[in-house]
């Protein structure tokens, strides 16, 4: 009975001091719901990057899904008022129905669908003071044209501002036989 006390005081112990490390790696006046998870210096500025919420995962896991359905009614509605995206050759879209002209085309000819890889929710206050809110995540599309089927990973950097798609810029590479 008094190895189990022990055992029992012993792990009661270690899971308070886990708890206590954990909740000191803020910093100082910040809030302790926040987690660290890096660091931003697109401003030119570092700027601490914190874990954002997972609801704009879920936005972004919606888009992808209206991409997948060839839904552009959807799309369109996903999209900022402002919207803006760079391609991963490097063309700039800086419109919804650009947009829109451009996904219609590719859905008539290539057929494009998309799976999930991985998603991040991230977020840091701009130097206006402005929370930037951002979804880093990649998807395999398979895509088949006159017959030959590709694929290739996409990593995609979302912009998320009041629920709305209003940026990303898309990276991607060639899935090769064996990978």
């Amino acid at each position: 009975m008094k190895n189990i006390i022990t055992k029992t005081v012993f792990t009661m112990g270690l899971l308070a001091l886990s708890a206590s490390a954990l909740a000191d790696h803020h910093g100082e006046g910040e809030g302790k719901s926040k987690t660290l998870i890096g660091y931003d210096t697109s401003e030119g500025a570092r700027a601490d990057l914190y874990a954002g919420s997972v609801i704009n995962i879920m936005i972004w896991e919606s888009y992808m899904k209206a991409h997948n359905q060839y839904d552009l009614k959807a799309i369109r509605a996903a999209n900022a008022d402002e919207f803006k995206l760079w391609n991963a050759e490097g063309v700039v879209i800086e419109s919804t129905d650009d947009q829109i002209a451009r996904l219609q085309d590719w859905f008539d000819n290539s057929n494009p669908q998309w799976a999930h890889r991985y998603s991040m929710a991230n977020e840091f206050t701009d130097e206006d003071g402005v929370l930037q809110q951002y979804v880093t995540t990649a998807w395999e599309r398979t895509e088949t044209i006159e017959g030959e089927v590709t694929k290739v990973q996409e990593v995609f950097d979302v912009l998320i501002e009041n629920e709305k798609i209003k940026t990303f810029y898309i990276a991607e590479r060639a899935i090769l036989t064996g990978d």
